[in-house]
């Protein structure tokens, strides 16, 4: 798997400062597959660019 750190990963707290919505709605979302996200250690780590396009696609709807 090859891993590129040039990307932008945010915690579950900075996106649901992005979103405005609660910590704990990122979590499910991210528990569910719904973001792209990843668990490293004890953490949840999500990648912006991914996400961004994962909204962006959403509003072309």
């Amino acid at each position: 798997m090859k891993c590129n750190m040039e990307n932008k990963y945010l915690t579950i707290e900075e996106v649901s400062m992005k979103l405005r919505v609660n910590k704990r709605t990122v979590y499910r979302l991210a528990v569910k597959g719904k973001i792209p996200a990843f668990k490293f250690g004890k953490s949840w780590r999500i990648d912006a660019d991914k996400l961004e396009k994962l909204f962006e696609a959403g509003a072309k709807k």
